[in-house]
């Protein structure tokens, strides 16, 4: 009877501690709370996109197609830019289409404006970036999400009276439109998003710091801004000949960084469009001692004022050094890489930086030891990596999850259609005579356009 009445007992309140929890989870539950954007991430420019853009008096809708009516030069170079494939770069779509993928925060960046947004984001449920509160976007332009980073991104803004104009950088002309003279906005908008670096979860990182490694540049060289060298100046007529405005200093509008385009086609565009190594590179000096084979390799970073390689985290530098017979084939061969190492997991952290700073010299010694007599020929190469193999085998096992049909069979054979990597550099010598012959830019870039993977 006594174990018995126990037993009710203990029944009882436990009956009692369920009601309750119930009751609690019920009555008590914290409901959503939503929290401005504005206030999760302080008002980062990356944060949101840019406000709705209304038509352009004397243009219409603020569209990159619309600017090449009268900019016909400046949008034909913009097109061949990475801007202008921010959208549809097969690695940013493959990024997408993970399940843990912010994407309304990554578009910020690859569509910067509200035009180009099906959905807004102006709260976060409880202030995590997980739950966006999406709100359909009636004034959403398909064929502007199309030019992803397009010229309104830097050259349109709103008035007080919320009309908008452009912002140029120059003057002494009567555009149909109106224009605000104030190149100083210009100059500092590429770092709203090419310094976007935040801490979102122990695995989604955004590590993009060339903004801070151009301050660190600056406390001894002096300011430069990002368009001093990946828009290089150049006189021009600003507008089709046929509106005979006068020749003024212009820049190039195709925005060419590393030498990496997101197309194959576009590697003729390189030189055009402005590209120059960073790196001042030193021919190869080396020493024959019996069978071994002493070299080194002299790299600086004379002429970027940011670390190299810069933005991406996974991109690097690797250099290849190789021993040729005289037929041509390989006898030996050696590889060194310069970039940024990360764990990922369990939590993301950056382990080891080999980055060539601004004003640095890196310089890569070694020795070919034990090679028999009838090598004839040293050859040096640099390739600028922009994706591993390793990444691009996962890419294509996880293409199934993209929903674009055309996406997702680019994807499943990305190599095909995204170029890995480029190279960037290459000297050949031959160990008889002593001659050396560095290829060209134009030479390095034919041979990169045929290349397929890493």
């Amino acid at each position: 009877m006594f174990s018995y009445k126990r037993r009710s007992i203990f029944l009882s309140i436990l009956s009692i501690s369920l009601a309750a929890g119930l009751f609690y989870c019920i009555f008590t539950k914290p409901k959503d709370k939503p929290i401005p954007v504005e206030d999760v991430f302080s008002q980062a420019p990356w944060s949101k996109p840019l406000p709705y853009l209304p038509p352009l008096a004397g243009v219409g809708e603020v569209r990159a197609e619309n600017c090449g009516k009268c900019h016909v030069e400046i949008y034909a170079e913009w097109k061949t830019s990475t801007h202008a494939n921010a959208l549809s770069d097969l690695q940013f779509q493959s990024e997408l289409s993970k399940p843990s993928s912010p994407r309304w925060l990554c578009l910020n960046c690859h569509t910067p404006v509200a035009n180009q947004r099906e959905t807004l984001v102006d709260y976060l449920n409880n202030g995590d970036y997980r739950s966006p509160i999406e709100e359909p976007n009636p004034k959403f332009d398909p064929k502007m999400k199309e030019e992803a980073v397009t010229c309104a991104v830097c050259h349109v803004r709103l008035d007080e009276n919320g009309n908008s104009y452009i912002l140029g950088a120059n003057g002494k002309t009567k555009p149909p439109h109106p224009v605000k003279i104030v190149p100083d906005q210009l100059r500092n908008r590429c770092l709203d998003c090419h310094n976007a670096n935040y801490i979102l979860d122990d695995q989604l990182v955004c590590a993009f710091n060339t903004g801070i490694e151009l301050e660190q540049k600056e406390n001894s060289h002096g300011k430069l801004a990002c368009g001093s060298c990946h828009m290089r100046e150049l006189q021009r007529k600003l507008v089709k000949p046929e509106l005979n405005t006068p020749i003024r200093t212009s820049h190039k509008h195709s925005f060419i960084g590393g030498g990496v385009p997101k197309k194959f086609e576009l590697y003729e565009k390189q030189i055009p469009g402005g590209y120059r190594s960073g790196l001042t590179i030193e021919p190869i000096l080396w020493k024959k001692k019996g069978n071994d084979l002493e070299y080194s390799v002299s790299l600086k970073n004379e002429k970027a004022a940011h670390n190299i390689p810069t933005g991406d985290p996974e991109r690097f530098l690797l250099l290849k050094i190789s021993i040729l017979d005289p037929e041509g084939r390989s006898l030996a061969d050696k590889e060194i890489k310069f970039g940024q190492e990360w764990e990922w997991y369990p939590k993301a952290k950056l382990v080891a930086d080999t980055r060539i700073l601004p004003g640095e010299t890196k310089v890569w010694m070694d020795l070919f030891t034990g090679i028999e007599k009838g090598y004839s020929k040293i050859v040096f190469e640099i390739y600028h990596i922009r994706l591993k193999e390793s990444n691009a085998e996962h890419m294509r096992k996880n293409s199934e999850k993209v929903k674009s049909y055309q996406l997702r069979k680019k994807i499943s054979e990305i190599e095909n259609h995204y170029p890995f990597s480029s190279l960037v550099h290459k000297e050949a010598v031959d160990l008889n005579s002593g001659k050396s012959r560095i290829y060209s830019p134009e030479e390095v870039f034919r041979i990169s356009k045929n290349r397929r993977g890493e």
